[in-house]
């Protein structure tokens, strides 16, 4: 797998298509962080919302060539029993039109303090993974958790602080650390 400048694959295959797909789509991130940063005094679309993230990661997956999509209506499987679905959204689609692949992500975010537990990365973790699953399976070839975790207070580039929340991510199927903006942030991905 090629390296790109401003990412740093933490966890999964390298080999694996959606490694090479993601690292790719997500190598467009740090640079458009900095373009947003030109525009406002310092602003970054990943430190204020989810919506706002989700609505930059589309925009740096168009750059990379891919289709996307972002909060449609989706058909998602019920908590209750009687009708097995209802109308939801799906946070983002992606598709790669030269390999015919499609993912459906649902996205959280977590503004992390310095001290964030495994066990909090796991929980937000294990909650994009559900809603994920809650996606119908006809949606895409692969339905997604991810979880955005942005550091609450500045790292000021302190090594201990980036390799603690690198480590986090080590229980994901696929993890990348981001710069390109005033901080890096970390994106974990798990495949349902």
């Amino acid at each position: 797998m090629v390296g790109y400048p401003g990412i740093k694959i933490l966890s999964g295959d390298k080999r694996k298509s959606e490694a090479q797909h993601w690292a790719y789509w997500l190598s467009k991130v740090p640079r458009m962080r900095r373009e947003f940063g030109r525009w406002g005094t310092g602003f970054d679309p990943f430190e204020w919302n989810e919506a706002a993230s989700v609505a930059a990661l589309a925009n740096a997956a168009v750059k990379a060539g891919y289709l996307a999509h972002t909060e449609y209506i989706s058909l998602k499987r019920r908590k209750s029993r009687g009708r097995p679905y209802r109308h939801g959204r799906c946070d983002l689609w992606l598709a790669d039109v030269d390999s015919k692949r499609s993912w459906a992500f649902e996205v959280k975010q977590h503004f992390a303090a310095a001290r964030i537990r495994q066990s909090t990365f796991d929980t937000h973790l294990e909650r994009a993974r559900m809603d994920a699953k809650d996606l119908d399976h006809r949606e895409a070839d692969d339905r997604v958790g991810c979880l955005i975790l942005v550091p609450k207070c500045p790292l000021e580039k302190d090594p201990h602080h980036i390799e603690r929340y690198d480590n986090l991510c080590m229980s994901s199927d696929i993890a990348f650390r981001i710069n390109g903006g005033i901080e890096p942030i970390w994106i974990a991905f798990v495949i349902v």
